[in-house]
């Protein structure tokens, strides 16, 4: 065995993850920038990669993960065999040898000894808790004995499970040990350089108890708590006597701020004071953080585009984002001008992609109460939560928005609203004639788009096409469009007004604005389910390439079975067999025909409500204004349809834009920029436009590096309704549950809403613990991990913001709540709560019967 086998943690190859891990390449760091740190050595990933070599547990371990895989063997069983196979494993002598000199070396006295996996305290992934610690380990013997363990904790069920919630493969994993000098602690804890649950870069947490930290991390006891301004260093709250002094507290603020400018990202760091000295026992990237926009002057508040307007929470694939961002800049500009532009310039800053999605910077709306209000109005009929979150923040940080610059509506914008509002009056007028002209118009337009399309042969043209003319040629469209939906609704909120005047109540309207004509959704849906009644009729199979099947592609193709308006995700014509399943859902479920007829029977439906209608009114107040009621409802229900056009033409256009980018993704792979085509799909807007601008170099790690990225923003389950520059984020009103007698109020440590049924569990084994149900414990240890991928959200008894259950709570989403004393003995399995882990608050929504609930399973 090499000596490069234990590496000292002040040698500078202690800094390569590789060799040491992530924690122990983190350490050695620290040590070399002269941060105090327990002197120590690392037994290196090489150690433990010999070993399983030497002794045949590579295929053991290619074996059981393969069986994990096809799912023929369960995890608690893998994890099983494969610690036993590591563990049992005999320790060659020269690498014994070189442990024990070391641990010599460092005086043989009582020693911390931790894993330290090749994938671990990644910025993306921290994997806190999930492999071995031993502490107090005294001996030659026994610090070998506690290497194995470590070595074997790679294999625990939990660490397996959090590698694939992570998307990190098991293939090519190793671990080294980190050996290092226990210090007697007088106090330890956890310090965070920004704020875990907040988010705020601008806020020091620091966890604190007597002696060691380890009963803070693993959530064994509720610490004490401290949020510290980190620019002033301030005490903004925790107990004014507690296990620091001024002077400790100062200090650990201190080392943790040139920790952080260390690494460059927020830090989760383990520390402990011993004898007046404070030491850092390690240190990680603090991963649940969500990622700050670009910096701009000032306190910045922005509000997801796709989340509040669509109700999509996934990213959207890089050139997706690039083409959306280009749209919305045309169509911002039209609003603001009256001009259509031919979107060439780069995206403005007021539209950053964070985390894979599109924001708006709306602090110049909010700087104004008038425009603010209008805000939280358009915010409320998409999304009220994020309307109250957002008009809950305006309240308390109002005056922390930099004040408003002096600013005059450019003229453009009063003659677009002139334009509009004329034309919605011609739909209202002609409903029909404008209806027809509309589709038709849009028709002319996307065919000469793909006309134009055509014409490009080049990567730059192609993609050029897409950046530029297509989202100016569809805006052009959508103005078109969009004063007739807007007719739809003024006729809408009329007709609701007249039936409150008429008949003292709009009862009976709701029938009326269901299976509306024209509407190319509903028409798509019609029209399967009438492909689906054929079949059923003939007795034959559905199939992709079958005359009825493309003939409805030919119409439908463009629309994509989810997120139909992210262009890098495939289209019906990319897939006819998500078509064919389903025809065959229909066909399945024995509803063919009655699907087929139930479009035309509810269109009945809605017919007959509306002359049920206008003979109540004829009834009250006579045959004139039944008249009304009956020309306003022909019109609405002629217009009714148009609410879904826009959408369905821009999802054309995208689709026309999709093929476009996939010719110039085929250009680059023949070039070998790219390795396949669709990796075009993943080439940032930077990167399309260094494309457009003739830059000839590789594109293939920067579509990597998206993909990746993509990949892993589609495993985040929560996203902020607000993201403010500072770092906070807010995912929806903070003080919704803490009124009434019925809230239990503890550490807010995952922040996130959600509604659900308790299930109190003393131990993860044999759980039966449902979908969406929530976790109810008196703490949580690394074995509980697997659970979590099923909670709908945590409450714990005791612990804090570090401990265990919160930081894995935090990185899978899923709201938790820590230190509720007694909350397992005051809820029940089976009542329905609500957990919100952003104010920390528990609120019982309905109770069982005490008769009918086991307390605990």
């Amino acid at each position: 065995m090499s000596d490069s086998a234990v590496i000292a943690l002040s040698d500078p190859d202690a800094t390569k993850a590789a060799l040491t891990g992530g924690k122990g390449a983190h350490l050695a760091t620290m040590v070399l920038a002269g941060l105090p740190v327990p002197g120590g050595f690392v037994v290196a990933t090489a150690a433990y990669r010999q070993v399983i070599r030497d002794h045949g547990i590579e295929d053991v371990i290619h074996r059981e993960m393969a069986g994990l895989v096809d799912g023929s063997v369960a995890l608690d069983v893998v994890s099983a065999r494969l610690r036993d196979a590591v563990e049992s494993a005999p320790m060659p002598a020269a690498l014994r040898e070189a442990i024990g000199a070391a641990y010599t070396a460092l005086g043989e006295g009582a020693v911390a000894v931790r894993s330290s996996a090749t994938a671990e305290d990644l910025p993306e992934a921290s994997f806190a808790g999930q492999q071995e610690t031993v502490l107090n380990v005294v001996g030659r013997e026994s610090l070998c004995d506690a290497v194995r363990r470590c070595w074997s904790s790679l294999w625990t069920a939990r660490a397996i499970s959090y590698r694939g919630r992570q998307g990190i493969g098991s293939g090519d994993i190793a671990v080294a040990v980190v050996v290092q000098k226990m210090v007697p602690a007088e106090a330890a804890g956890v310090l965070f350089t920004a704020d875990p649950v907040s988010g705020r870069r601008d806020r020091i947490v620091v966890e604190a108890t007597a002696g060691l930290g380890e009963a803070v991390v693993s959530g064994r006891l509720t610490p004490q708590r401290w949020t510290i301004d980190a620019d002033t260093a301030a005490v903004l709250s925790g107990p004014a006597h507690g296990v620091l002094s001024a002077d400790q507290s100062r200090m650990l603020v201190e080392l943790g701020a040139r920790r952080a400018r260390i690494f460059g990202a927020p830090q989760d760091i383990e520390w402990a004071v011993s004898q007046g000295r404070c030491w850092l026992l390690q240190s990680r990237a603090i991963t649940s953080l969500y990622p700050l926009p670009p910096a701009r002057p000032g306190l910045r508040a922005y509000i997801p585009a796709m989340l509040i307007a669509q109700g999509i929470s996934e990213p959207f694939t890089p050139a997706g984002n690039a083409y959306f961002r280009s749209l919305t800049t045309a169509w911002i500009t039209y609003l603001t001008t009256g001009a259509v532009p031919r979107a060439g310039t780069a995206p403005p800053p007021w539209l950053p992609v964070v985390a894979g999605r599109i924001f708006i910077d709306v602090t110049e709306l909010l700087q104004r109460p008038r425009l603010a209000a209008r805000v939280l109005f358009s915010v409320r009929a998409k999304d009220p939560t994020a309307a109250a979150a957002l008009q809950e923040w305006l309240g308390e940080n109002a005056v922390r928005l930099p004040r408003p610059r002096r600013w005059l509506p450019p003229f453009g914008a009063a003659a677009t609203v002139a334009r509009i509002v004329w034309a919605a009056g011609v739909a209202v007028a002609a409903p029909g004639r404008r209806r027809r002209r509309l589709v038709s118009s849009a028709e002319t337009e996307l065919t000469q788009l793909g006309r134009q399309a055509a014409t490009r042969a080049t990567p730059a043209e192609l993609v050029d096409f897409v950046l530029r003319d297509l989202p100016a040629r569809t805006c052009r469209v959508i103005t078109e469009q969009l004063p007739a939906v807007y007719a739809e609704e003024i006729l809408k909120v009329l007709i609701q007004r007249l039936l409150m005047r008429w008949l003292g109540s709009s009862s009976g309207w709701e029938p009326v604005m269901r299976w509306l004509p024209n509407d190319p959704t509903m028409a798509m849906g019609a029209e399967l389910a009438h492909l689906a009644d054929l079949y059923a009729r003939a007795g034959t199979e559905p199939l992709a390439n079958s005359t009825a099947v493309t003939d409805f592609l030919s119409r439908y193709g463009h629309r994509a079975p989810d997120r139909e308006i992210d262009m890098g995700l495939p289209r019906f014509n990319d897939n006819p067999t998500y078509v064919v399943e389903m025809i065959h859902g229909y066909l399945g479920s024995g509803v063919a025909g009655e699907a087929a007829t139930r479009f035309d029977t509810g269109a009945a439906e809605a017919r007959e409500a509306a002359q049920q209608l206008v003979a109540r009114v004829r009834k009250v107040k006579g045959r004139t204004r039944a008249a009304l009621l009956h020309d306003l409802l022909n019109r609405y229900r002629a217009l009714g349809g148009m609410r879904e056009q826009p959408k369905f033409d821009i999802v054309r256009a995208i689709a026309l834009g999709r093929r476009t980018l996939q010719r110039a993704g085929a250009a680059l792979v023949a070039d070998g920029r790219l390795a396949a085509v669709d990796d075009i799909f993943f080439v940032d807007d930077g990167g399309l436009r260094a494309v457009v601008a003739g830059h000839t170099g590789d594109l293939t790690a920067l579509a990597a590096a998206g993909r990746h990225e993509f990949e892993r923003e589609m495993r985040r389950r929560t996203v902020p309704r607000l993201l403010v520059s500072d770092g906070e984020t807010v995912y929806g009103p903070r003080h919704s549950g803490k009124a009434g007698p019925d809230a239990l109020v503890g550490t807010a440590v995952s922040p996130g809403v959600h509604e659900g049924v308790v299930r109190i569990l003393d131990s993860p084994v044999g759980a039966e613990l449902q979908r969406g149900e929530i976790l109810v414990a008196d703490t949580t240890d690394p074995g509980w991990t697997p659970l979590f991928l099923i909670a709908g959200a945590l409450v714990m008894e005791v612990g804090g913001v570090v401990s265990h259950g919160a930081v894995v709570a935090r990185e899978y989403g899923i709201p938790a709540v820590a230190g509720i004393p007694g909350v397992t003995d005051r809820l029940r399995t089976g009542q329905r709560v609500r957990v919100d882990g952003g104010s920390g608050t528990v609120t019982i929504l309905e109770d069982v019967a005490a008769a009918a609930v086991t307390t605990r399973d």
